[in-house]
């Protein structure tokens, strides 16, 4: 399923790079990024705060550690680079060519 997903978005950022000029596709891109950011962090907040037991065995909990653990760093860098790149985000989403 992550090749499928790897080689759409492959093929769909080819596309844009061919098509469309470089403010637009940064602007798609970007924007595409912060809401798959905003759902990942939904989600995340959705798994952490529900209080629901799961049974599983010790194998899967590990897995399902590993998968907060990964996906919490990457909500937090996701803040850290939106800060650090604020300027630059505001410049994409409101420049006109």
């Amino acid at each position: 399923m992550e090749l499928y997903m790897f080689f759409a978005f492959l093929l769909f950022y080819i596309i844009t790079a061919i098509m469309l000029d470089d403010n637009l596709r940064k602007r798609i891109w970007m924007i595409a990024f912060i809401l798959s950011f905003v759902a990942t962090s939904i989600a995340i907040g959705f798994i952490k705060g529900s209080n629901q037991d799961v049974m599983m065995n010790v194998e899967e909990l590990n897995w399902y550690y590993f998968l907060y653990l990964f996906g919490m760093i990457s909500v937090v860098m996701g803040v850290f680079n939106i800060w650090i790149y604020r300027k630059e985000l505001w410049n994409i989403m409101t420049e006109n060519d």
